[in-house]
């Protein structure tokens, strides 16, 4: 009756050969009421993967990312960058679960009025070489921003719109 929920429940599966290269962006700006998006990469040797990750939410819309990426080739490499916002009474959640080798997991978050995010690090290391990190930072846009643009004539609105509209990009 078009009175429903638009959900979107999406699982990407990425095996990479040796010596293999993939980059791949996601993106979610409003509109998906719930989502549990799942990636799911494998890394030969010397395998390279790179994901990024835009997610605006706002409402009630919940949304759920999780990327799973085993580095089991000597070599390979995985860098994961989200950036998100969430607004409303949204709720975001982010995995990144990363094993082997080198790896870079990065969640970067603007949290607004009631919405709720959560960055959820696994990092398992399988090899005395192996050199992992995860980053996560959430927090609320800076108030000098937003009067740095509300005095070059920009309403509190449109200075929100503003930044948010940059740091997804």
């Amino acid at each position: 009756d078009g009175n429903g929920e638009n959900v979107m429940n999406p699982t990407t599966i990425v095996n990479i050969e040796e010596g293999g290269y993939m980059e791949m962006e996601t993106v979610q700006i409003k509109g998906i009421d719930s989502t549990n998006r799942v990636t799911k990469a494998k890394l030969d040797k010397d395998a390279k993967i790179v994901i990024t990750e835009r997610l605006l939410t706002h409402g009630n819309q919940v949304a759920t990312t999780r990327f799973d990426v085993d580095m089991n080739g000597e070599g390979s490499s995985a860098n994961v960058v989200s950036r998100s916002v969430a607004k409303n009474n949204s709720k975001q959640t982010f995995y990144s679960v990363n094993n082997k080798c080198n790896g870079h997991s990065e969640c970067d978050a603007i949290i607004m009025d009631n919405a709720k995010i959560s960055a959820i690090p696994e990092i398992t290391a399988n090899h005395l070489e192996a050199s992992l990190i995860h980053e996560a930072a959430i927090g609320k846009i800076a108030g000098e921003q937003l009067i740095k643009l509300q005095t070059l004539g920009l309403t509190e609105e449109e200075a929100e719109e503003q930044i948010v509209n940059g740091f997804l990009r």
